[in-house]
């Protein structure tokens, strides 16, 4: 059953409910190209797009996500917040935020650094480009602790001369644009789009940036309406548990809480349709 705040947020309008993927939509995969959305996903962001502005919220950059989500008119802010598209690439533009584009070159040069060195040293890692910045997953190697350590070692220092960011998820190091965050991209989207209610779900250290920033809106009254999700998994940060304003139990509990919002969503739209009152009268 949703929680009465869940019902309140869905019905206030105009609504965004936005998502993370990665652990959130879709199981966690050994690489990024291997994950797929869970079962029946998609099909109900698409019941939801009547109801609502649907985003998903990503580090992934836009292709990636959009090819993963594969869901039309829907908006979708990749990279951190650094891209945007309001549905699919193929046919919607995808934005930069001009700020970012400062940082391109010196991003290609640590990427670059980071595939000279470990390519030979850690096979194992897998190095994710993306319009600026990128990502080391290291999931794939025998001893995931070492990898890390020889992945920020390598690139701290660099990063921190060059303005960078280097920041962790699950089994990874990516190296980030300054200033953009999922909460900074969360606060666009619902300035953007005038929204009075929200919703926003995620499973990683990244995602936390959203739930505080929800939890900040709601307190000032610019979005009174507000409810946070943390998709529980043995290694989701206990951070996200504690402050998010609700719990479910890994990608089959997001799925299966997404499919009872849309029941309750169809349901109350039937229900206030005019056939429905001529039926009652």
């Amino acid at each position: 059953m949703l929680t009465a705040v869940l019902r309140h947020v869905l019905l206030t309008r105009p609504c965004g409910l936005t998502f993370d993927i990665d652990g959130t939509l879709s199981p966690i995969a050994p690489t990024p190209e291997a994950a797929r959305l869970f079962p029946g996903v998609a099909s109900l962001l698409e019941r939801l797009r009547p109801y609502a502005r649907v985003a998903v919220v990503t580090g992934r950059g836009i292709t990636s996500a959009a090819a993963l989500v594969g869901v039309d008119e829907i908006t979708y802010i990749g990279n951190h917040g650094l891209e945007w598209a309001e549905g699919l690439p193929e046919h919607h533009p995808i934005r930069l935020l001009p700020e970012a584009e400062a940082y391109r070159l010196p991003a290609q040069r640590l990427l670059a650094l980071a595939e000279q060195y470990l390519t030979p040293a850690l096979p194992c890692a897998q190095i994710e480009y993306k319009s600026i910045g990128g990502t080391i997953h290291y999931r794939r190697c025998p001893n995931p602790a070492q990898a890390r350590q020889q992945i920020l070692e390598l690139l701290r220092e660099p990063a921190q001369e060059s303005g960078l960011l280097l920041t962790e998820g699950k089994m990874a190091v990516e190296l980030r644009v300054p200033g953009l965050n999922k909460g900074q991209a969360l606060q666009r989207f619902i300035e953007q789009y005038q929204l009075r209610s929200a919703l926003f779900a995620g499973d990683d250290t990244t995602d936390l940036d959203g739930v505080e920033t929800l939890i900040r809106l709601r307190q000032e009254g610019s979005c009174p309406a507000a409810v946070t999700i943390a998709v529980r998994h043995a290694d989701t940060p206990p951070r996200l548990l504690e402050r998010a304003d609700l719990i479910v139990e890994g990608v089959a509990g997001m799925a299966a809480l997404l499919e009872e919002m849309v029941t309750f969503l169809e349901s109350e739209a039937g229900a206030s349709s005019p056939g429905w009152q001529e039926k009652r009268a």
